[in-house]
């Protein structure tokens, strides 16, 4: 026998750990998903998120005085436009807290095992 049938056969989802047919393919990201939030991810989701929570805010606050001094010449569009800024302010304050939460909470076992320690 040659040395390459003396080989045992080892399937891929072996060789990567994981089941192929699993949802989270990727070893990478399942691993990202589930690793402890850092102070560096934090800031990161800080530096995208909070410009645009401000110019979100800032549209908002234009369109709603557009609308109210009269100035909007169809009335349709600032509804529209208040209406998806609001919308948009929502959904990215919602992702700095969770972050921001999230950051704190895992941080808050190392905080009471340091002083249990001691």
């Amino acid at each position: 026998m040659s040395a390459k049938e003396q080989e045992r056969y080892v399937p891929l989802s072996e060789r990567l750990n994981q089941d192929v047919w699993h949802d989270n393919f990727v070893p990478k990201y399942s691993a990202l998903a589930s690793a402890k939030p850092s102070l560096l991810i934090l800031t990161g989701v800080w530096l995208i998120f909070a410009p645009m929570a401000l110019m979100s805010a800032a549209t908002l606050i234009g369109t709603v005085f557009a609308f109210l001094s009269g100035e909007a010449a169809n009335q349709a569009a600032p509804v529209l436009v208040l209406l998806g800024s609001l919308l948009w302010l929502l959904l990215v304050i919602a992702i700095l807290t969770k972050q921001t939460r999230r950051y704190w909470l895992a941080k808050r076992p190392l905080e009471t095992e340091m002083t249990e320690t001691e």
